[in-house]
């Protein structure tokens, strides 16, 4: 029997177990060389042990012992390399394969109805299900008004009100909070307060710095502990010093930063007719087109002059992130799916690349979409990287993206909670 076919064979053998078995029987991946997150060096011909979906043991062959009775799967010739994070996401239910099909095993909401985004986090977490694990801040916390519609925002207008709003969300047992681009100073100062108090992180998109609103580092003072978009900075007129001094305290306040390259990106070919001949729109929802549309105003009021503004802006951050990784910062991959033509788990690829373009060696860019999101979402001891005693989130690759991140792609086989969720 030739390679190609026995591994057909045995990926068939395990779909084919019931997943309730499959949660106790034990899986071994045999061979594949091991990226495992951690940014240490990878391992050939490696063995990771899953039991009861948990990582029992990893390492070279010859070092660990393959159990008896155990349904192998063979990885000779591919990469093994764990399941991706998605720190910037929208989640809606039809994203799900989407995501799953393209590695990414996990993503953080940062803006959603609570009632209904706590619903599908609770689906998210049930047994064999083929969808990313789903972590929530709920909704935007926000100034009055609110920059999006009230029902996936809470908007306050004084520090009473944002204490208030806050606690409610502790105690709906969100996963972290995010403020949006109305807050003011004292507000943040008081949502950051009372989120010090309940232990979640905060995460900032701030408004614009010309207008007056708050600038990234008086929020960084505050206690973020997230900058989404590198928001906050005016990137057209900012000084280099200036820039300099803001990445310094990026790095000395440990902050991450969640730089969305890939929004900007699409933002700076809005006009492209190509983007709607992409097969892919077919998977999205007319009414979520509709809403592309409507906000924005991709047949209306968007012009070249915009384009070319994100144009510059992308420019600059790529310049902005280069100079912050040489500091030591800490970037996390995220991309605002679904905003117009921003594709669930394509886009997180996208962004890997991107940020390579931007300085991040391959392995930089891997571990911001693992090792660095499991940090910020505070679960680093159970997710983002490969290692015993983790939850078995990895995907099977055929080609190697330490030699081109564009090889994150090459998903064969998906596995989430140490089940086989997804195979090409």
């Amino acid at each position: 029997m030739n390679k190609r076919l026995l591994w057909a064979s045995l990926i068939l053998f395990i779909t084919l177990i019931p997943f309730s078995d499959r949660t106790l029987a034990q899986v071994v991946i045999r061979g594949g060389l091991l990226i495992d997150g951690t940014g240490r060096e990878p391992i050939p011909n490696s063995v990771v042990v899953i039991e009861g979906g948990t990582i029992k043991a990893i390492g070279p062959v010859g070092r660990v012992v393959t159990p008896t009775g155990a349904t192998i799967i063979e990885a000779n010739n591919k990469i093994v390399l764990p399941g991706l994070i998605d720190m910037h996401v929208h989640y809606r239910s039809w994203e799900d394969h989407l995501f799953i099909s393209h590695g990414v095993t996990t993503v953080r909401d940062v803006g959603n109805s609570l009632a209904e985004i706590l619903q599908e986090r609770k689906r998210s977490q049930e047994e064999g299900v083929a969808k990313p694990r789903v972590y929530t801040c709920g909704p935007f916390l926000d100034g009055f008004p609110p920059i999006f519609v009230m029902q996936v925002s809470y908007p306050v207008t004084t520090p009473e009100e944002a204490k208030a709003a806050t606690s409610k969300l502790i105690r709906a047992k969100v996963d972290c909070l995010k403020t949006q681009q109305n807050i003011t100073l004292p507000l943040l100062e008081a949502i950051t307060a009372v989120a010090k108090k309940g232990k979640l992180p905060v995460t900032a998109h701030l408004g614009d710095s010309r207008l007056g609103n708050i600038k990234a580092s008086a929020a960084i003072a505050l206690g973020i502990k997230g900058l989404e978009h590198i928001s906050g900075i005016d990137f057209l007129t900012t000084p280099q010093s200036e820039l300099e001094e803001i990445a310094d305290m990026i790095v000395s306040h440990s902050v991450f930063v969640d730089a969305t390259l890939v929004l900007d990106e699409i933002l700076s070919k809005l006009l492209d007719p190509e983007l709607k001949k992409d097969p892919l729109l077919k998977q999205v929802p007319p009414k979520e087109f509709a809403w592309w549309e409507r906000v924005y105003g991709l047949n209306t009021w968007w012009t070249e002059r915009h384009s070319n503004r994100w144009r510059t802006i992308l420019r600059k951050k790529k310049e902005f992130i280069r100079m912050l990784i040489k500091k030591g910062g800490v970037i996390t991959a995220g991309t605002d799916t679904p905003v117009p033509y921003m594709y669930p788990g394509v886009s997180l690829h996208r962004e890997l690349e991107l940020l390579v373009s931007a300085g991040l060696t391959p392995m930089q860019a891997i571990m911001a979409a693992t090792k660095n999101a499991a940090e910020l979402l505070g679960h680093a001891d159970r997710l983002g990287t490969l290692e015993a005693g983790k939850t078995a989130d990895l995907q099977i690759l055929s080609h190697n993206p330490l030699e081109n991140i564009s090889n994150t792609k090459s998903v064969e086989v998906v596995l989430r909670d140490g089940r086989i969720v997804w195979k090409k």
